[in-house]
């Protein structure tokens, strides 16, 4: 395969996945577009496509981490009563930790664990793809942590409404609930939608808190974890400006023209690393990481249950 057809691919791959997200929220587009990658990378086993995906990282792992600041907002905290503000931060800080735990109990390898616990805590795949670059991860554990990470938030989505029903939760609990405790955007979407749109918001805007702890989870990750003490990529750093401008500079017209073109591009470089992953070397990961985030993030989601219809009672 020549270099333009590799490159049209790589793009083709993030742009469908950005078309499919859009037609099925619960699906996220980075995800899809890594999954293509890995698929297409492994039907065609092209060394030259592979190499060209490896390159492309230099440009396009950059690009697409500084343009996808534009769909993170910065919640207001004096728009939330202290209460929910606080659950959400207890809540993210116990899914984290769980999953933590239970990782390095089952002695799932030590990067991988850590991006389970971040994406579990804050916003699922986008923190995975976000800390990365400082975590610094082999490629395979990047790709088995998305995958998990989607499973098991697909898991959430599918339970909370029946749980819902079957609790017979308030609205403003149920919201609480979903929105700090999903994984991903799309999933408090569908999880919400059965409950009417008030909830949907609700959910959305505490789900909204978690995405913004990704400022501070990516100092703390830095600070902790990186090789030199406190490196924080560049284009992290732009990162954050650019969620920053979004969140209280620029007008909201232009950021809902922006967030398209964020999205797709963070998806192509997710097809460029699924494109340079060995889908071999993800088997070779088996099922343990799966089971921890699991277990890690079961407990952690049934005290935050009780905790929120404690707090709502």
């Amino acid at each position: 395969m020549n270099r333009t057809a590799g490159c049209f691919l790589i793009v083709a791959s993030g742009v469908v996945a950005y078309i499919i997200s859009s037609i099925y929220p619960a699906l996220n587009p980075l995800f899809i577009a890594l999954i293509f990658g890995i698929a297409f990378g492994s039907i065609l086993e092209s060394r030259e496509i592979k190499e060209l995906a490896e390159r492309s990282l230099v440009v396009t792992l950059p690009v697409g981490i500084i343009l996808y600041g534009v769909n993170i907002n910065f919640p207001l905290p004096w728009n939330f009563p202290a209460g929910v503000i606080a659950l959400t931060f207890l809540s993210a800080l116990m899914l984290g930790t769980a999953v933590y735990l239970f990782g390095r109990a089952l002695r799932v390898r030590e990067k991988l664990t850590l991006l389970l616990s971040c994406g579990t805590a804050i916003c699922g795949v986008s923190a995975i793809a976000i800390l990365s670059p400082i975590i610094k991860p082999r490629k395979e554990e990047f790709s088995a942590a998305i995958i998990i990470i989607t499973v098991v938030g697909l898991t959430g989505a599918l339970l909370y409404p029946f749980l819902g029903y079957v609790t017979g939760m308030g609205s403003k609990t149920y919201a609480l609930f979903s929105g700090a405790t999903l994984h991903q955007t799309g999933l408090v979407v569908i999880a919400s939608k059965p409950f009417g749109a008030e909830v949907l918001m609700e959910g959305l805007a505490v789900k909204g808190i978690r995405i913004a702890m990704i400022a501070l989870v990516t100092l703390l990750i830095s600070f902790i974890y990186a090789e030199h003490r406190f490196y924080i990529p560049w284009y992290v750093v732009i990162f954050l400006l650019v969620a920053f401008l979004t969140s209280f500079v620029l007008p909201p017209g232009m950021v809902e023209l922006l967030r398209p073109l964020s999205t797709i591009a963070f998806s192509i470089t997710l097809a460029s690393i699924g494109f340079s992953v060995n889908i071999r070397d993800i088997q070779n990961i088996r099922l343990t990481p799966l089971i921890a985030a699991y277990l890690g993030w079961f407990s952690a989601v049934g005290v935050v249950l009780l905790l929120v219809t404690g707090w709502a009672g």
